[in-house]
């Protein structure tokens, strides 16, 4: 269906074009002009009980996107979607407010059972970073135990599993993404319309971690390695006497800190290496590695060049969460 019969049947009062073409919008080249009338598509879903649409604004609250940031109001349109009769949604409460186990969606509930699910659910408690310890100075490395619990990585491999493509890597000459020998495993990065407000509760909570803000991070990846498959020692900073990397430093920033979540431990080998201070370190279910890419003078440290090692056996999963030094300002070029 064309862009324009898409518009013509969501002006018409169609929920599920209007559900349609807000997520276009917000997907599309222009989403950041979008942003406004895609919101408003998905308003007028949502209040003709349409649980996607409901869904979505609540992701839409949770990350602050279009708007102010507001958990209580991201929490109010999860009930409402699981009252719609999102399973999603519905899951995602039963996650939200116990996350030590898998949600297990009841045969039969009505709005009350959501209404009370809903209100025992306490954001604070959910951004709580628990355990940390400093693993090296020299890069500056931080490990958090526990930082996510299992029933939480299970999720967020679910969510990645069947959206992975083959890993990408930056070009050097052009600052171009593409595949390249050096990077085998496969990714998902996660756009807007790929989120849920528990992933974004553990962005969140890496932003409790680090103490930098959301609008700096990158759209968070989840990586996948097969057996055999790796990263290659590299930095996660941008080469800054790369020119063909100029124009994204100056809008974007420099990525000043990688946080990766190891989502699960059923495998042998795939350590994250540092080769230039001799550390291999592998993360148990739910630990977290935080990793300065620049010194306390916000100069790039070389040492902080890693590999990620292939599994011998087993897959590894991780999510991958790089944050640089400002929030996004306006384009200037062509986005890389």
């Amino acid at each position: 269906m064309s862009h324009n019969e898409l518009a013509t049947r969501a002006a018409s009062g169609n929920a599920d074009a209007q559900f349609e073409l807000g997520i276009k919008l917000m997907s599309g080249q222009s989403a950041e002009n979008d942003a406004d009338q895609a919101i408003t598509m998905l308003e007028a879903a949502s209040a003709q009980g349409h649980a996607k649409a409901t869904e979505q604004l609540a992701v839409l609250e949770s990350m602050g996107a279009g708007r102010m940031q507001n958990w209580e109001r991201a929490l109010d349109f999860l009930q409402l979607g699981a009252e719609q009769g999102s399973a999603s949604a519905r899951a995602q409460l039963l996650l939200l407010s116990d996350n030590s186990q898998d949600p297990l969606l009841p045969a039969k509930a009505g709005p009350d059972h959501w209404r009370e699910l809903r209100a025992r659910i306490n954001i604070r408690e959910r951004l709580q970073v628990g355990n940390r310890s400093l693993l090296s100075e020299a890069p500056w490395i931080r490990v958090f135990e526990g930082f996510a619990t299992p029933a939480e990585c299970r999720w967020v491999i679910s969510a990645a599993r069947n959206r992975l493509k083959p890993a990408t890597v930056f070009v050097g000459e052009t600052g171009e993404l593409t595949q390249d020998r050096a990077r085998t495993n496969s990714a998902i990065e996660f756009q807007v319309t790929d989120m849920d407000v528990v992933i974004e509760t553990l962005r969140a909570r890496v932003s409790e971690a680090t103490k930098l803000p959301l609008p700096f991070f990158e759209p968070t990846q989840v990586l996948h390695y097969s057996v055999g498959q790796q990263f290659s020692a590299h930095h996660d900073y941008l080469d800054p006497q790369n020119s063909a990397l100029h124009e994204q430093i100056a809008r974007l920033g420099q990525r000043i800190a990688t946080v990766l979540i190891y989502l699960d431990e059923h495998y042998e080998g795939g350590e994250t290496s540092f080769p230039a201070i001799g550390l291999d370190y592998r993360g148990r279910t739910g630990d977290a590695l935080l990793l300065a890419n620049v010194d306390r003078q916000g100069r790039i440290d070389p040492l902080t060049r890693h590999a990620g090692l292939p599994p011998t056996s087993g897959e590894k999963w991780i999510l991958s969460q790089w944050i640089r030094d400002r929030a996004p300002g306006p384009a200037t070029g062509e986005s890389t």
